[in-house]
């Protein structure tokens, strides 16, 4: 048995791999226990393989390549073709290994210290030995970026608080695939190496991995997520162009006419036709949305749907996450109609005195829980479309219930909607989860992708990913990940709109902001005067300066 082999064998042992639910149990790393697990296998014995022969001479010394980094530019519409690689192929499968999260350090040692500074240089072997070559990799932080690039022999540096991945691309028939990670002091001498099965280890969010030194004893933990992204796994239709690209900024309607379900306290006044429904998104695009931004989740049968929450309450007040409930289930919960003052909602609502029948037929069109392809299929075809893809972040407190076990999955479902029933309409994808953006932007090339932004705030606690909680180190992620803009919270815009909004363009961005200060008629005039792309706001029917549209 090859060394790998034998690796890929020992690993699985220890982390107690599941890859039906993703979850792994990392190998508790103590300084009297942490030799003994490494002295009961044959790890120690040296081979005379090729694997053993590569993976002892790491780094490889292989001609040197350089990939000018491409500045990102600034785009005149948000629909103009996007840039970067091509989406994956259905038979193409694209790993991305991060090292640093911002919180805790990618290298601790025996003793308790992290390397404040080291290079890193990842090999990756397939069955047969052979290099898989097209390795990229790209660094940043709140003060640094550096776009992907393809690796070279001496590495990448790593700087304390950074994020540094790396990425490659494979077919998805080659096989089991073992990654070496090389260490290297900044005088470049030898640190340490660790090992990682790829088969083993597909898609984590953490996993901590032993570090060894050049005798194989283990001297600390490396703490790295790993995602796996695949092609599409079935053909798809291919989409119609869009529609020409609105004259910014796009005016959208927070799911449709507004908030009715969560937030209640940051708004003095709600909405009357339900949240992400039918009819109070056909609502916002008669006051004169361009767009409507809703939120999707995945049911456990497979099913898109809009719904914000990532669990639903069910009879006798039970919470059940939202991939946990059929969507048979869903079907039967009624419609909501008008709520909230009804009578006088009305009013506000309607657009002449012939439109009450109108009405009539929107709160028809109430049920909550639409599928994302009847919306696609039944609301104004030149209404555009902020998907919100729900992310299975731990703040929400139902961490390891969104996913189905694969995010692939998961982010198929609502591609395979979109691909098919989009037709003609203008979408963009958005997330407040960084690992999704960056899934998306892989997995097709046709809409763009937004990173959504909360950074620090003392409206909302902060988010544990750094990537959320910092809008600087969210700006720097989306250009080193080529998407294609950052949607910010309405309270980073409060006291220097000006200089936030020109920064983030300078950087080749494109900017949208949401939250509650949207619903000001001061602020948004404000947003538009300092030429932000997309104001995202509720009760969009009280704004005076747009046109009103007549229901077809």
């Amino acid at each position: 048995m090859s060394r790998p082999q034998q690796v890929i064998r020992q690993l699985a042992k220890v982390y107690n791999v599941n890859r039906a639910t993703c979850s792994v149990r990392p190998y508790t790393l103590t300084s009297t226990g942490a030799d003994s697990f490494w002295d009961n296998t044959t790890l120690k014995t040296s081979a005379s393989s090729r694997h053993a022969a590569l993976l002892n001479d790491l780094p490889l010394l292989r001609e040197s390549h350089s990939l000018a980094p491409t500045s990102p530019s600034l785009h005149e519409s948000i629909y103009d073709e996007l840039e970067g690689k091509g989406p994956l192929m259905p038979s193409e499968s694209q790993y991305c290994i991060r090292l640093g999260n911002g919180v805790e350090p990618p290298v601790v040692l025996l003793d308790g210290s992290e390397p404040s500074l080291f290079s890193a240089h990842l090999q990756v072997l397939d069955n047969e030995g052979e290099d898989i070559d097209n390795i990229t990799v790209c660094e940043y932080s709140k003060k640094r970026v550096q776009r992907y690039h393809v690796q070279d022999k001496s590495g990448c540096v790593y700087n304390r608080g950074s994020v540094l991945n790396y990425t490659f691309r494979v077919s998805q028939d080659t096989g089991n695939l073992m990654c070496c990670l090389s260490l290297c002091h900044g005088d470049g001498t030898f640190l340490a190496r660790s090992y990682l099965a790829l088969d083993q280890m597909s898609s984590l969010d953490h996993i901590s991995l032993p570090l060894m030194n050049e005798t194989d004893t283990i001297i600390g933990l490396i703490n790295c997520s790993i995602i796996e992204i695949r092609g599409l796994e079935q053909p798809i239709q291919a989409a119609s162009p869009p529609t020409s690209g609105y004259t910014t900024p796009l005016e959208i309607g927070h799911r449709g006419c507004g908030v009715t379900q969560t937030d209640r306290e940051l708004f003095s006044e709600l909405p009357c036709l339900p949240e992400n429904t039918l009819s109070s998104m056909e609502m916002a695009y008669r006051h004169g949305a361009h767009m409507v931004e809703t939120d999707v989740a995945v049911t456990q049968d497979l099913k898109a749907v809009l719904y914000h929450d990532l669990q639903i309450e069910l009879a006798g007040n039970r919470k059940v996450p939202i991939s946990h409930v059929t969507s048979h289930v869903l079907e039967s919960v009624p419609s909501e109609g008008l709520i909230v003052n009804g009578q006088q909602k009305r009013q506000q609502l309607l657009l002449d005195q012939d439109e009450d029948m109108r009405l009539e037929e929107l709160e028809g069109k109430s049920k909550p829980y639409p599928y994302l392809s009847h919306a696609l299929q039944t609301l104004p075809p030149d209404l555009g479309i902020m998907l919100e893809v729900k992310a299975n972040l731990p703040e929400e407190g139902v961490e390891g219930v969104l996913y189905h076990g694969d995010k692939n999955v998961y982010l198929d479902v609502i591609l395979q909607d979109l691909f098919q029933h989009v037709g003609n309409r203008n979408i963009i994808l958005c997330s407040f989860c960084a690992d999704t953006c960056t899934m998306l932007r892989n997995k097709q090339g046709r809409w763009p992708v937004v990173l959504i932004s909360q950074g620090s705030t003392d409206t909302y606690p902060d988010y544990l990913d750094p990537r959320l909680a910092c809008l600087q180190t969210s700006i720097n992620m989306a250009i080193a990940e080529n998407l294609q803009g950052v949607s910010m919270f309405s309270g980073l815009l409060q006291h220097d709109p000006a200089a936030v909004v020109s920064g983030v363009k300078e950087s080749g961005l494109q900017t949208f902001v949401w939250g509650f200060h949207c619903c000001n008629q001061e602020f948004r005039d404000t947003m538009r005067n300092n030429q932000i792309d997309g104001i995202i706001y509720d009760r969009i029917y009280e704004e005076k300066t747009l046109p009103k549209r007549k229901p077809a």
